[in-house]
């Protein structure tokens, strides 16, 4: 049954996978499905689209995530160490420099499904169980994760022990005016108070910023505007 709804996932014409989002069957089959392979199923219907328009992608990242900001504050480099967690297909380590490496629960059917450009390292991890020593990494990003994993606290924790001593943390996070109840794939709903709470005693805040959150798929099919807003963070490891 699973294999089957992904696979349905996959040949559904876009224009009606927004009007299904639209009248919330996502959260349906969320619960039918499962986190895994809600999430599963969403990344293989996407790889196709994101190989033919990784162009649109980066696009989408310097607009409306900040890329250029981001790349000027972190410097980064080819001998730097940098962490993608929940790097999911279309990870920002296709677009930036260094020694790459991206940890996703589901990297190893990621990898039966996408071909990662060479310098790019996927393993899979959780984010609550980082699996690499204390102080590794000069940079870290976490891009709309952290509503979908298990324990965010846990998670943060975790990312600013594998960060070296003012180490930089990019950290991406679709905003809410309230805690709602949204489906398996999305556990939490994340205000900027909360967002807050989870930095604060870790990280100085080096870049804010506030973006309309389109998502990538949205923005490669067009779309250009949402009632939903983004929180772009930029972070230094105290």
């Amino acid at each position: 049954m699973k294999q089957l709804m992904i696979s349905l996932q996959g040949m559904t014409p876009r224009w009606l996978k927004r009007a299904l989002y639209c009248l919330g069957v996502h959260k349906l089959v969320g619960c039918i499905m499962g986190k895994k392979a809600t999430e599963l199923g969403f990344q293989t219907a996407w790889a196709r689209t994101f190989k033919n328009n990784r162009h649109k992608v980066l696009e989408y990242w310097e607009q409306y995530r900040y890329l250029h900001d981001i790349r000027a504050i972190v410097q980064d480099h080819d001998d730097m160490n940098v962490l993608d967690v929940g790097c999911g297909i279309s990870t920002v380590l296709h677009f930036i420099k260094g020694k790459r490496i991206g940890i996703d629960p589901l990297a190893e059917s990621y990898k039966q499904i996408y071909d990662y450009p060479e310098g790019i390292r996927i393993q899979q991890a959780d984010g609550e169980t980082l699996p690499f020593d204390d102080g590794f990494f000069d940079l870290v990003f976490c891009t709309n994760v952290i509503d979908h994993v298990t324990d965010p606290h846990e998670t943060i924790g975790h990312i600013a022990r594998v960060l070296k001593p003012n180490g930089y943390f990019v950290l991406t996070v679709e905003l809410f005016e309230e805690n709602i109840k949204r489906d398996a794939a999305h556990p939490h709903s994340l205000r900027k108070g909360d967002v807050t709470q989870l930095i604060q005693d870790r990280f100085t805040i080096v870049m804010e910023k506030e973006s309309p959150w389109i998502g990538m798929q949205r923005y490669v099919d067009g779309g250009r505007k949402s009632k939903q807003q983004e929180l772009i963070l930029v972070l230094k490891k105290k």
